[in-house]
């Protein structure tokens, strides 16, 4: 299988002289050996002329296959009729225990033989999940959860409990997962760059 496929997203960090870190999703629209095309979002007109052909850029791309990062340079600018930039030979795939958590509240189920517990979490990533723990949970004691993503969707799988803790007045576990199809770990990531892209635009409008 093909690391980077079309309709995959991709998130392009960049900078801009005098101002700031500047970051943007696009959507891959076709792949070549060493260049990738892109869809250019069209709600981030303010920012296009800042990707001019040769900007140094580094990339993200949520892939089937995992999270890969490598630095690039932008070969058509958006201005262009393709937003195309180079897929350069080095990249770095991104281990599980580098995933980003995404603050987002979910219902959560986790069961075993002599347990069952119903809570919500605090935040979810591809690696795992932390929750409001009502009750010790002990460290490497395992898990099966259902968790229940916004469009209606379960997730199901096992994890085990990386540890617990006190924040403020409420008690928080993170369990980090042991068995989860990869389909549905994707998903979770694919939640958790919705999540922020929702929160990119908020920032704008705010």
């Amino acid at each position: 299988m093909k690391e980077f496929q079309n309709g995959q997203t991709v998130k392009i960090n960049f900078s801009i002289p005098f101002i700031k870190e500047e970051s943007t999703f696009c959507t891959i629209k076709w792949v070549e050996e060493d260049r990738i095309g892109l869809v250019f979002p069209k709600d981030r007109q303010d920012i296009i002329r800042e990707l001019p052909e040769g900007k140094e850029i580094e990339a993200i791309v949520y892939s089937n296959s995992g999270i890969f990062v490598f630095a690039s340079i932008v070969i058509n600018s958006p201005l262009e009729h393709d937003f195309v930039i180079e897929l350069p030979a080095e990249k770095k795939k991104i281990q599980r225990r580098e995933y980003v958590r995404t603050p987002v509240n979910l219902e959560l189920c986790l069961r075993r033989e002599d347990a069952r517990f119903e809570t919500r979490t605090i935040n979810v990533g591809g690696g795992g999940i932390r929750f409001i723990a009502g009750e010790e949970f002990k460290t490497d004691d395992r898990w099966l959860f259902s968790l229940s993503l916004p469009e209606g969707r379960t997730i199901r799988g096992a994890g085990k409990v990386l540890y617990t803790l006190l924040q403020g007045r409420t008690t928080a576990s993170v369990i980090i997962f042991t068995d989860i199809d990869e389909t549905e770990r994707n998903r979770i990531i694919k939640l958790c760059f919705d999540e922020e892209i929702k929160h990119l635009r908020a920032k704008k409008i705010s």
